[in-house]
């Protein structure tokens, strides 16, 4: 734990991980981690198959973690437009999505400093993620969500014992809600899954599995959906713990809210929000990411790029998945819509089978198949 430090993405600024908040205080951006983060596959343990068997790349040890028994997910063979791909399954995971890898690590890590609530600021899937490890480590959780969400987007949290309380207002009045919450108990975290870094370590495990279970490599390309962008920051550090050749990474984000797409293609070096509108990939209409600035890195140093998605593409994607057996949620079917697209588009792909990252379960989201 001691060597296991945070740096501001934009000044620079320093911090022990474990004395650290959840952003720099100096100038407000968000931390990046940096450790001794190399993978020695001779020294992963046989007997244990949840992600804490990378246990020499995570900040939380195997004796303190809180788990449900999540990670390695299958990875099995499918087909879009023709072509043979991989699929990993994410959504099933235990609450029904990917956020459960994130949520197992950082409410491992505020359990072991003695904090006693989490407050989480989520409409979907990370309020239920982190409420149910929550609930698994005995700890008291707070979720904030828009006064607008479903409820039943919130009775899955709520079932795990959570306190949910309804913000009006944006996305942004939400969270500020949450974290004007924590800083007044003492005994309270905000557990921001779209700012604390230690989110992104467990989020990191699913490529890490991809690598093993294709024999030890890389595939050549991973298309994933993005929205606050911790699967992607994660893909990016489990490459930084492997040996190259990296995988291009592809961000996938709807038409109705690509702020990572637009920086790309403008060639920024930050994130500017944007304006959203309405999309059925409602898990990633992220106006304006926190860590965008490390998104664009991702993208970047990987080889990858971004595709902006429509609505009608996403929606026939979506359907080419359930006749696949594989019944997921809209905002999952992004990267599947990407591979589509980029095909489509005729952008040069790997002659080998990518990756396709299937991340939220399409029961948590039935009236839709029902529509």
């Amino acid at each position: 734990m001691a060597d296991w430090t945070v740096i501001c993405e934009r000044c620079g600024a320093e911090a022990r991980l474990d004395s650290a908040g959840w952003r720099c205080p100096r100038c407000g951006a968000a931390w990046t981690l940096r450790s001794p983060d190399r993978l020695d596959p001779a020294h992963l343990g046989p007997a244990e198959r949840t992600l804490w068997r990378y246990e020499q790349v995570l900040p939380v040890p195997r004796s303190a973690a809180v788990s449900l028994g999540e990670g390695m997910t299958p990875l099995i063979p499918g087909k879009l437009s023709g072509r043979p791909v991989w699929f990993k399954l994410d959504f099933l995971l235990p609450t029904g999505s990917f956020k459960d890898r994130g949520a197992a690590v950082l409410v491992s890590h505020f359990r072991r400093l003695g904090y006693q609530r989490l407050v989480v600021d989520s409409s979907g899937n990370a309020a239920a993620a982190l409420a149910a490890y929550c609930a698994a480590a005995g700890l008291a959780c707070h979720v904030f969500a828009p006064a607008a969400t479903s409820p039943t987007k919130l009775a899955q949290a709520s079932a795990y014992g959570a306190q949910v309380t309804l913000v009006e207002g944006s996305r942004e009045q939400v969270a500020a809600a949450a974290q004007h919450a924590a800083a007044a108990d003492p005994a309270a975290a905000y557990a921001s899954h779209n700012w604390h870094p230690v989110f992104v370590e467990g989020t990191k495990t699913w490529l890490i599995e991809v690598w093993e279970q294709l024999g030890g490599r890389f595939p050549p390309a991973c298309f994933l959906p993005v929205g606050g962008g911790s699967l992607l920051l994660g893909a990016w550090r489990a490459c930084q713990a492997l040996p190259s050749p990296y995988p291009k990474l592809v961000a996938a984000q709807p038409l109705a809210c690509a702020p990572i797409v637009e920086a790309l293609e403008r060639g920024d070096t930050d994130v500017p929000p944007v304006t959203p509108s309405s999309t059925l990939a409602e898990g990633a209409r992220i106006a304006a990411p926190p860590r965008g600035r490390q998104a664009l890195g991702a993208v970047r140093g990987s080889g990858g790029w971004a595709e902006a998605i429509p609505e009608g593409l996403l929606l026939d994607t979506l359907r080419q998945l359930w006749r696949q057996g594989l019944y997921v949620e809209p905002t999952a079917a992004l990267g599947a819509a990407a591979f589509r697209q980029a095909l489509e588009r005729g952008r040069p792909m790997p002659e080998s089978e990518v990756v396709i990252v299937l991340t939220g379960s399409g029961l948590k989201t039935g009236d839709l198949a029902l529509e």
